[in-house]
């Protein structure tokens, strides 16, 4: 997907994308020489590839204790553990379950993604404006501009990439709107099918409802058929640990029933 407005937009569904995105880290360092932690439907998941980003790293070091860092180190770990795992095994599971989003459905998710945008643009000019005026007053302190300033570039930005993007032209936005619905749409088929089979908690996601209270009976029925292994007995312990704490807000059990676009309001 490119990285233009619809792609900032995107990001706010990321959280339930990512499960059912393309998963490219898997093995994504072979010259590392730490052995697998974990193997997904035949492909090696590497200790690299579930650490965080040095910078990230030093970071944390910066502003947390030891013992807070070592909590946030596992906590991440294991978070990306979990995406990697899902990911294969989710997209695996739609395809053995048929789950194909409907044309209806597609329709409908691009149309509440433009709404989004056109929302989301009117809002940018209207705030672009009230800055301008702002910073056109005398009585400002030079920290007050320099705030106002910083928000006003931050605006501006975010104006030009939707401009940059709306200058693709209509054929690639028409890429963009697929690329976002179908993944929206199959993200939400996915969680429904995964509650329906096995219940537990819904927890709320900007994206929609996420069955989270799925995954562990999920997980263990994948790893029973041999789709996954942990091969690491401290990371698996951890793994499953991490797996069932779920934390979130909870949501009604009939949540995953109706698909968040239908209950968006058109704008």
């Amino acid at each position: 997907m490119r990285k233009g407005f619809k792609g900032l937009w995107a990001l706010g569904v990321c959280g339930l994308l990512l499960l059912v995105a393309r998963t490219d880290a898997l093995a994504s360092a072979p010259a590392e020489v730490d052995k697998p932690v974990a193997v997904v439907l035949g492909r090696e998941i590497s200790r690299a590839a579930l650490r965080p980003q040095e910078s990230e790293r030093q970071a944390r070091r910066a502003t947390l204790s030891p013992e807070n860092y070592a909590r946030w180190e596992s906590a991440s770990e294991m978070q990306r553990l979990q995406e990697l795992l899902l990911g294969p095994l989710l997209r695996d599971h739609a395809r053995r379950k048929g789950l194909v989003p409907s044309k209806q459905d597609l329709e409908a998710v691009r149309a509440v993604s433009s709404a989004v945008v056109r929302d989301r643009r009117g809002k940018l000019e209207a705030e672009r404006d009230r800055l301008r005026a702002e910073l056109g007053r005398v009585d400002l302190s030079p920290e007050q501009r320099k705030s106002l300033q910083s928000a006003q570039e931050s605006t501006e930005r975010d104006l030009r990439l939707q401009s940059e993007e709306e200058d693709l032209g209509a054929d690639a936005l028409n890429e963009i709107e697929d690329d976002v619905a179908q993944g929206a749409v199959l993200s939400w088929m996915v969680q429904r099918s995964l509650h329906r089979e096995f219940g537990g908690d819904i927890i709320f996601q900007q994206a929609g409802p996420e069955a989270v209270g799925a995954y562990p009976p999920f997980l263990e029925q994948r790893q029973k058929a041999g789709d996954f292994k942990l091969l690491d007995k401290d990371v698996g312990r951890r793994f499953w640990e991490h797996v069932r704490r779920a934390p979130g807000i909870r949501m009604e059990q009939d949540a995953l029933e109706t698909p968040w676009w239908s209950k968006t309001p058109k704008r």
